[in-house]
């Protein structure tokens, strides 16, 4: 017969490890998931699924925004070159002011 008994809470779906001697409560274990298999390995599985997705998702929302940044800049850097060569005054050389 073993030592410890595990009783599922039927409010909460935590795992209750309760040593069968004395009744003290040795170990309570939390669903990893909402929705639980039953099977903690399964679920474990299932939530780093799930996170790898929403790590995924996020990476590529940042790619797009920096995508995004470095078109604004070179936009930005074009726009100032054509100033550039727009202006064709000599600039203001400081040895000859007096």
């Amino acid at each position: 017969m073993e030592e410890n008994i595990k009783v599922t809470c039927p409010c909460c779906d935590s795992i209750l490890i309760i040593r069968r001697r004395d009744g003290a409560l040795l170990e309570t274990r939390e669903p990893i998931v909402e929705e639980s298999s039953g099977d903690r390995f399964e679920d474990a599985f299932a939530k780093v699924k799930a996170r790898s997705k929403v790590v995924d998702d996020k990476v590529s929302s940042l790619k797009k925004k920096e995508a995004e940044r470095l078109k604004g800049a070179e936009d930005f850097f074009k726009q100032a070159l054509a100033r550039a060569k727009e202006d064709t005054s000599k600039p203001i050389n400081p040895m000859d002011q007096e």
